[in-house]
Formats: C-alpha cells, sequence, structure tokens
C-alpha cells in the first residue's frame, strides 16, 4: 500500500509518493507474471557476506513458510559464483543440481528452475529465483529478458528501502517535533482546556499523530471527537492531504457502500456517471468516520478490506482502486458491547481500535468550561457591535455550576444565544439560562424555553433519562413544527448535529412526521 509523506521544508511541504519495500516486491512480481508464466517467484535480500533470506514469495506454489527461510552462500558456492558473476542461469535438474528450496516444496525431477542476481552498481543485493513445475518452461529468450528485468528490480528495491529509511527519520522528526509543541499552539485552538484530565488527552493525540495507526476517538455527543480528529490529521505527516469527515450514522444502508466507495456509470438506476466515494475523495489525506458503531453491518466486511489491503472496487465496478489513507474513527456507543450483540464485527474492531483515545465528558473537566465559554466569546468579540462582549462574575458562577449535558456543543450554543440576547455586551446568568434550551428534564429550562405551567416537568416527577430525552425533543420538534435542519431548527435549539438527533429520534421512537403541520 503506497504511503503518501507530507515533509515540511522551508515552511512548504513536498509530497510524494513512497512504496513500501514489501508492496514494490508484490507489484514486480505480479507484473512480472504478466510477462513469464512461473508458479513460484521468490526474492532473496542478501545478509551480510554469506547469506540469503526470502522476502517475498509469490505464486501458486507460495508458501508462508518460505518468508524468512535463509540460505547459506558457503553451502551453495553455485549461487556464490552466479551472484559473483552478475548473470542470470538457467538450472541444469540434473543429478549434481541441488534444489534451492528442497526443506520446504517438493518439486518434481527435471521441473524448471532459474536464479538470476539483483545487482545495483556491481554490488550483488539479492537474489530472484522462477520455478515451475513443467519441464522446459523457461526459453533461453526468457533467461535473457529476465536478466535484464532483474537490473530494475534491484533498482527499484533500493530506492524503496532507501525512502522508507528517509520516511523513518522524517516521522522521529515530526513525533519529536509534536512532543516539544505548545499546548496552546494554534493546532490546538478547537480543543481549549488545561485541566488535567484534558491535558492527557492532548498528550495522547499529540503521540498517535506522528504515526500512521488507526485511532478509535471514544466519548459522548459534543466532546470533541471531531475537532480531535482534525488536530490528529493537521500534526500528522498527512497535513498537507484532504481531511474527508462521514457521518456513518446519516448513512442508510442502501446508499452507504456507493458513499464510501463511489460507483460507476449505470451501475444502478439513477448513476448517471461515475462518482469517487469517500476513499478516494481521502486519498493521500485522512478520512475520518464519525459514529462508526452506525455503519451498517453489510457494509463492514468491505471496509476491513480496505483496511488490510488499500484496494476496493467501486459499485458496479471491476478493476479495483487503490487508495493511501489513514483512518481515524469515532463513537459515543460501547463497541464491545455491540460486538457482542452482533451488531459490529470483531475483527473491524480491533482493526479501527488499534489506539483508542476517550474524550471526557465537560462535567470531568472543572474550569475548562470557563476556558472555553471564554474561547468562544472571543471568537464571538471578532464581529462588529460585539467588541464588548464579556460575562459578569454571576454568569461565571452559573458556567462553572452548570452539569452541561450536552458537553462542549451546548456550551458553545448556549454562550452564542446568550451573547445575541446581550446585544454584544454583558452576559449575565439570566441570558444563559435563557439560551440554556438543551436541557433534559429540570423544570427551570422547560420555562425558559417557553413551555408553560402544565408543560414543564411535574415537580417530584422521576424519569428515566430516555423518557426524560423523549418528552423534551418532543416538545422541541412540536415548536419547530418538525424542522430538523437549518437556523431554528430543532438541531440547532438542541445543540446537536442533525444526524445525532435523528439517531436518538430512532432509538426513542420519535417520528419527524408527527409534528410536521398539516
Amino acid at each position: 500500500m503506497a504511503v503518501h509523506s507530507e515533509i515540511p521544508v522551508n515552511g512548504t511541504s513536498m509530497r510524494g509518493t513512497i512504496l513500501e519495500p514489501e508492496r514494490t516486491m508484490e507489484i514486480v512480481l505480479e507484473s512480472l507474471r504478466e510477462l513469464v508464466v512461473y508458479e513460484l517467484a521468490v526474492i532473496l535480500i542478501r545478509e551480510g557476506d554469506d547469506g540469503l533470506r526470502v522476502r517475498k514469495a509469490m505464486g501458486p506454489l507460495a508458501r508462508p513458510r518460505l518468508i524468512g527461510f535463509a540460505i547459506s552462500l558457503r553451502e551453495r558456492p553455485d549461487l556464490e559464483r552466479l551472484m559473483a558473476e552478475g548473470m542470470p542461469r538457467l538450472f541444469d535438474t540434473s543429478a549434481d543440481y541441488v534444489d534451492t528450496y528442497a526443506e520446504l516444496l517438493d518439486f518434481p525431477e527435471g521441473h524448471s528452475c532459474m536464479a538470476a542476481p539483483l545487482i545495483v552498481d556491481g554490488v550483488p543485493i539479492g537474489l530472484l529465483t522462477l520455478d515451475h513445475t513443467a519441464c522446459g518452461v523457461f526459453s533461453p529468450e526468457i533467461v535473457r529478458f529476465i536478466g535484464l528485468i532483474s537490473i530494475l528490480i534491484a533498482v527499484a528495491l533500493v530506492q524503496s528501502e532507501t525512502s522508507l529509511s528517509f520516511r523513518k527519520k522524517a516521522a522521529s522528526l515530526l513525533a519529536e517535533r509534536n512532543r516539544l509543541l505548545d499546548r496552546g499552539a494554534d493546532v490546538f485552538r478547537d480543543l481549549a482546556g488545561s485541566s488535567g484530565v484534558w491535558t492527557r488527552v492532548l498528550d495522547s493525540l499529540r503521540l498517535v499523530a506522528a504515526t500512521e495507526a488507526p485511532v478509535l476517538l471514544l466519548g459522548e455527543t459534543g466532546t470533541g471527537k471531531e475537532e480531535a480528529a482534525r488536530a490528529i490529521h493537521r500534526l500528522s505527516a498527512r497535513a498537507g492531504g484532504p481531511f474527508v469527515a462521514l457521518n456513518c450514522s446519516a448513512l442508510p444502508a442502501s446508499l452507504a457502500e456507493s458513499e464510501l466507495f463511489g460507483h460507476e456509470k449505470g451501475s444502478f438506476t439513477g448513476a448517471q456517471g461515475l462518482r469517487r466515494g469517500r476513499f478516494e475523495l481521502a486519498d493521500g489525506g485522512t478520512l475520518f468516520l464519525d459514529e462508526v458503531g452506525e455503519l451498517p453491518l453489510e457494509i463492514q466486511p468491505k471496509l476491513l478490506r480496505v483496511l488490510q489491503e488499500g484496494r476496493f472496487e467501486r459499485v458496479g465496478g471491476e478493476k479495483p482502486v487503490s487508495v493511501d489513507l489513514r483512518i481515524l474513527a469515532a463513537t459515543q456507543i460501547e463497541l464491545g458491547r455491540a460486538v457482542d450483540e452482533g451488531k459490529f464485527r470483531e475483527d473491524l474492531f480491533y482493526r479501527l481500535a488499534v489506539f483508542p483515545i476517550r474524550l471526557p465528558p465537560l462535567a470531568e473537566r472543572g474550569d475548562d468550561v470557563l476556558v472555553l465559554a471564554e474561547l468562544f466569546a472571543s471568537q464571538l468579540r471578532l464581529r462588529s457591535g460585539w467588541e464588548k462582549l464579556r460575562f459578569t462574575a454571576d454568569a461565571l458562577r452559573y458556567l462553572a455550576q452548570r452539569s452541561w449535558p450536552g458537553n462542549v456543543r451546548e456550551l458553545r450554543n448556549v454562550v452564542e444565544r446568550a451573547a445575541i440576547l446581550a446585544r454584544g455586551e454583558a452576559i449575565g446568568p439570566e441570558e444563559l439560562a435563557a439560551g440554556d434550551w438543551a436541557g433534559c428534564g429540570d423544570e427551570d429550562s422547560g420555562r425558559a424555553f417557553g413551555y408553560g405551567e402544565d408543560e414543564a416537568f411535574a415537580e417530584g416527577e422521576v424519569l428515566s433519562l430516555d423518557e426524560g430525552q423523549r418528552r423534551h425533543i418532543a416538545r422541541v420538534l412540536a415548536r419547530t413544527g418538525g424542522k430538523i435542519y437549518g437556523k431554528g431548527g430543532a438541531a440547532e435549539l438542541l445543540g446537536l448535529k442533525p444526524s445525532t438527533l435523528q439517531s436518538r429520534m430512532k432509538k426513542l421512537a420519535l417520528e419527524r412526521g408527527s409534528f410536521t403541520a398539516g
């Protein structure tokens, strides 16, 4: 799988495709089989002065046990001479022939066998061997052709190894840069906070960003999972590539495959042209799968395959599409439980959760509430006429005492609505309370939203969390006439993403049509 590396140079970046040595050998041997019929092709790399070790084996006769198989050149002077002469050779499988892989494979007597040294600048770096169980498969013309192509194979391998070494050094420098980066740096502009639990999150983001490991961001809705994913992208070697986000909870099963992998023209009714999916759009960068726990079960095997192989087919397509990207995922549900319930594939879970990071709810972050509120206020002060926006002392006490069940997203929405009510000047607790529409069951928040006495929750009434949320969402939907999206929609008033609200409505058995006028 190709790796797109982003190496900063004088404030800019150079992006190129670097093939892993393993993938380089795979491409070379796959291409070679289009020209030469073989049943086993093996690349051996020289180790020290007197050894060869198998690095790659392909073909119908290739077996996992071949990888790592070592050959002593002291015991195989014929191979030593072949490498010193620098010319390919068709082996005569007569009585004096030594079968290179006799310990691992049982070739018939008289089978076709040839070897070509891999040489760069006169230095032997390895050996290419080709075998076929039939006799006389490799003609002298094929031997000469392999002699020429082996030069290109050797150069490709050396370049790949050198590029890999360079990339490892660059990754090491990137990790050191991230380690020294101050938590107040611009890259963390949307992740403000200084509490101990939050600084540990930032440290984890800096650490994992310099790697290519998949990251699973865990936490309640509104805790900043997408902002954390964007920070990882900005701190990574892929910062110059695209960042593509997709909310899996908003994907109908019928459209999920096309949305992720694209489709070919005419692949289904309405497919009027080729469409690239999110994986192709994110090629060379980062794909963020939000609410990945909601991904339709039937799509999960194909996602797993892409993560493993870096290739997929578009809907209606036959040719594989190769992509190189990093996967970041997020979920607010317990994926382990979803695995136990058969709603999420266990192998996909372990593939995504290489490096899990939990984002704590705002209630666990102490004075970060005040830090974030001031951040949001500072952003609002950039608006014309809002330069005097500030919090009163009572407002700060109100902010510190609230539990914030909607987390950072709720806080941002409450501050902005309160700023509107304060006309860009002093925000007091009254403006904050009047703007606090995301509560889930207390009487004061109900009245602040405009509920009458009979609509507020009865004094002493004890509700389950689901029922409290159900009633509150229902009242908001009634107020908006069933409108979910856009300005004044239920999602905005509740401080939720529209897709998150729809997911919650589905869970609570709330039908949008029940609240639509007419």
